[in-house]
């Protein structure tokens, strides 16, 4: 299972600082709209208020996608796998199995506690993913239609690119002394709004 990278926290003293303590229940179902497909969702709730964390881990994890005013945050994975934070849940979707649910629901419980322990040295996000203009990041491209990074025009890479399928070493030509100018406003670009691959 694919999952943003993480920071390894700073040491602390004692235990650390738990924002989510205890899940109060977890439950694992087939799509309604579709039982047969070979995916589970999963529903988290607890009582603790995970607010506070939510900006925090948008910068950290690379939301896609982040309501501030409604304390929902939207996190994309890899292999079609998505969780979205809200106070007090949290949803996943995608899961193989019941194995990687569970799994999958730890890992995000140790990153909110992780993230929210080490917070006073994090700078929160209140952008997401979802605001990246696929235009914009065109502009910003050779525009050659070379095809080396495996797509047949620009555009088709500036999809890609926005959703995070691919990353700018897949461009070749984009690191050309040329179009260097070009480069660095792509990366600021994308990093306003805390672009990152899935797979990184």
């Amino acid at each position: 299972m694919s999952q943003p990278s993480r920071v390894n926290p700073p040491g602390h003293q004692g235990r650390p600082e738990m924002l989510l303590d205890q899940i109060k229940d977890l439950k694992i179902f087939r799509p309604k709209s579709d039982p047969s497909k070979e995916v589970l969702h999963a529903i988290v709730t607890f009582t603790a208020d995970i607010a506070p964390a939510l900006p925090f881990l948008n910068a950290e994890l690379g939301g896609w996608d982040y309501d501030a005013v409604n304390h929902v945050l939207l996190l994309k994975l890899s292999q079609g796998k998505w969780i979205t934070l809200h106070q007090h849940q949290i949803a996943m979707r995608g899961c193989r199995d019941v194995d990687e649910a569970r799994a999958l629901a730890e890992w995000i419980k140790g990153q909110i506690n992780d993230v929210y322990a080490r917070r006073e040295h994090l700078t929160p996000r209140y952008t997401g993913q979802a605001g990246l203009k696929v235009m914009e990041i065109l502009k910003l491209l050779p525009m050659t239609n070379c095809k080396v990074c495996g797509f047949a025009t620009c555009m088709a890479y500036a999809a890609a690119l926005r959703e995070g399928e691919i990353s700018l070493n897949d461009c070749p030509s984009l690191w050309e002394e040329k179009y260097r100018e070009k480069l660095a406003k792509l990366q600021a670009y994308l990093e306003s709004f805390g672009w990152r691959a899935l797979d990184d």
